[in-house]
């Protein structure tokens, strides 16, 4: 599989987990002003956690996809 369909594949998957992010944000947020639970809050707080993790492995993935590219096109 060449460069381009790599970024592409990444590319989707960084879509996703940014519109889960932001969900899941907006979601905890939701759940504050509610009130809700300690222990719901942070589980909450986790996903939300957890999908902005998952960004930046796709970014960082994503930058040494097109490091490598432009090294083999020097």
């Amino acid at each position: 599989m060449d460069v381009e369909d790599n970024l592409k594949k990444l590319q989707s998957s960084f879509s996703y987990a940014s519109s889960a992010c932001a969900a899941a944000e907006a979601r905890y947020l939701a759940m504050t002003r509610e009130g809700a639970a300690p222990a719901a809050l942070a589980r909450a707080r986790f996903a939300w956690r957890q999908f902005e993790a998952r960004k930046d492995a796709i970014i960082e993935r994503m930058v040494a996809l097109e490091e490598l590219e432009a090294g083999t096109t020097a």
